[in-house]
This record gives structure tokens, C-alpha cells and sequence, in this order.
């Protein structure tokens, strides 16, 4: 009698492999990791981009400590051809700005203004701010360029100070005599013994050149709408603010 023998016993399916481990422990850290990013990308959805200053300067006051030096503001009105359309928005903003500078900064800091484009004149010698008027226009020579060179001569005339000198310009910055460098310009401004240079450009769509943000890149254009007196005088409080490292608040 014929018997069969067993065959071959078949072996048990090969069991598939869980992830490395190497993969676990990179795996758990961003897990862990999830719950923090959300809150992070919550948070970020609730936050709103803070209220745009508005309205009229009159509105405002600097509010917030401040540091124990003086301060000499000295606002350079440009006043070249490309400047002329803003001339009436820009004089009544002054206006405004004169005495609102007199209840907002200390009785030691000073206000200049000077005129500037080929030639300049001073339209207010440095008058303690809370004895300021706002003075007229001043006529000044066009044509040759706008210059810096003449503005600074200005205020080197002017009398000695212990405060910090800020340079406050009322321009679209398409100045002939730019420094070429910005260890150029920082040299310069030593030389006149200025602290610091602000920038306010009177439309958002005027290209300020590469010359004059290559020599000074801290000196940002701030824009604002330069046929408005009071968006123009409260860009000007804001940039006080800056300087004073203050708030603009209402």
C-alpha cells in the first residue's frame, strides 16, 4: 500500500516591517509640535494691523516717556518746480503744525524751517517751540538743480545748540548733490552736525531715486497725500513722534 508523505510545510508570510525608528523620533517632535503651531497661526490671524493715523493733527498728542536731550527740528521745505503743486497744502500744514508743536514738545526743543532748491533761505531761524510762529514762504533761485549743499550752509549759520539736530525734509528727494555712498552721507551729516535725516514724500506714486536711499537707507520715504494739509501736517507729527520716541496717539 502506497502512502504520501507530507510535503513541505509552507512558511508564514514575511511580516511587513513598521517605519524605522530613526523616522519615529522625527515624527513624535512635530506632533508634539502640532498644538503650538496652531495657537501661533491663531494668534497671527487675530492680530490686526494697528489703526492708520488719520484725520486732523489737532487730534493728536505725543504721549510716552521720552529721553532727557533736547531736540532742534529743522524742516526743509523743498520748494523746487516739482514741489510747486503742494506749495498750498504744505504752508497751511505748517500752520497747523506750529502750534500743535508748542503743546507737544518741551520748552527747550527748537523749530527751524529752511527753503531749499538751487539756492536756499531760512524761512524760521531755531525759535523755541513754544514760541513759534508760522512764518511765510520764502522765495528761493530754481532751476539749476535741486542742493542739499545750500540748506546745510543754512543751518551751520545757525546758532550753537546742545540739542540733537534733526533734519526733517519735505521733498521728493530728486536731489543733484546726494553723497554716492552711505559712508559718504554719514560723513556729511557729521561734518554739519546733524543726528538724524527724515524724509516725507508728498504721493504715494512718486519714485524716490535709488541715489538717495543708497546714501541714506535709514531715511525711508514716508508718503502721504501731499494736496491734503492735514494728512500732511499729521505725517509730520508722526515723524516728530520717531524722533522724540514717542507714541501719536489720540
Amino acid at each position: 500500500m502506497t502512502t504520501l508523505a507530507p510535503g513541505p510545510r509552507f512558511g508564514r508570510s514575511p511580516r511587513l516591517g513598521g517605519p524605522p525608528r530613526r523616522l519615529w523620533w522625527t515624527l513624535v517632535p512635530l506632533l508634539l509640535l502640532l498644538p503650538l503651531l496652531w495657537l501661533l497661526f491663531t494668534s497671527c490671524q487675530r492680530q490686526e494691523d494697528p489703526a492708520p493715523v488719520s484725520g486732523r493733527l489737532g487730534d493728536y498728542a505725543l504721549e510716552g516717556k521720552r529721553g532727557k536731550e533736547c531736540l532742534r527740528l529743522t524742516l526743509m521745505v523743498d520748494s523746487s518746480g516739482s514741489m510747486q503743486d503742494y506749495a498750498g497744502a504744505r504752508d497751511a500744514a505748517l500752520a497747523r503744525l506750529v502750534p500743535w508743536l508748542a503743546t507737544n514738545l518741551r520748552d527747550t526743543d527748537e523749530l527751524s524751517v529752511v527753503d531749499f532748491a538751487e539756492t536756499a533761505t531760512v524761512r524760521l531761524p531755531p525759535t523755541t517751540a513754544n514760541s513759534a510762529r508760522a512764518p511765510a514762504a520764502t522765495g528761493v533761485a530754481d532751476g539749476g538743480g535741486t542742493l542739499l549743499a545750500p540748506a546745510l550752509a543754512q543751518v551751520d549759520a545757525f546758532s550753537g545748540t546742545r540739542c540733537r539736530t534733526a533734519l526733517l525734509l519735505l521733498s521728493d528727494a530728486q536731489v543733484t548733490d546726494v553723497p554716492t555712498t552711505e559712508p559718504a552721507a554719514r560723513a556729511l551729516l557729521r561734518q554739519h552736525r546733524i543726528s538724524d535725516v527724515k524724509l516725507l514724500v508728498p504721493g504715494p506714486d512718486i519714485d524716490v531715486p535709488d541715489s538717495w536711499l543708497t546714501a541714506f537707507p535709514d531715511a525711508q520715504p514716508r508718503k502721504f497725500d501731499g494736496y491734503d494739509a492735514d494728512a500732511t501736517a499729521v505725517a509730520i507729527g508722526r515723524t516728530v513722534a520717531e524722533l522724540t520716541g514717542q507714541k501719536l496717539s489720540r
